[in-house]
Formats: structure tokens, sequence, C-alpha cells
């Protein structure tokens, strides 16, 4: 199975959030384009860097 490097893929989306806002500024139309792409990304990056916060689950002896 394939190892997913989380940090890489925030690195892309950040990347990709800096190109479309820049883009924005620009433009008022391209604005108006990109405002869903953006939304998105956001949520995802959102989601990734809550995957790679949460502490790993550490086991427990049952007390009897």
């Amino acid at each position: 199975m394939y190892q997913i490097d989380y940090e890489k893929i925030i690195s892309n989306y950040e990347t990709v959030i800096n190109t479309l806002e820049y883009d924005s500024m620009r433009s008022g139309g391209k604005a108006k384009l990109n405002v869903q792409p953006l939304s998105a990304m956001y949520e995802m990056k959102e989601r990734y860097m809550k995957m790679i916060s949460k502490p790993k689950p550490t086991p427990t002896k049952e007390v009897k």
C-alpha cells in the first residue's frame, strides 16, 4: 500500500491557493471564477491539517 505524504499535499494546496489568489487580485472577473475552487481548496487543506494533527491512539491496558 502506498504512503500518502499529507504534508506535501498541503504544500501543493498552498501553492495553488496563492496562485489563484494572485490571479484574482489582477482581475475582478477572475475573482468570480476562482471563488468556488478557492473555497474547496481551503476546505481540503483544513481536512488534511486535521489528519496530520490527530494524535495516534495508544493501546490501553485493561484493568481487572
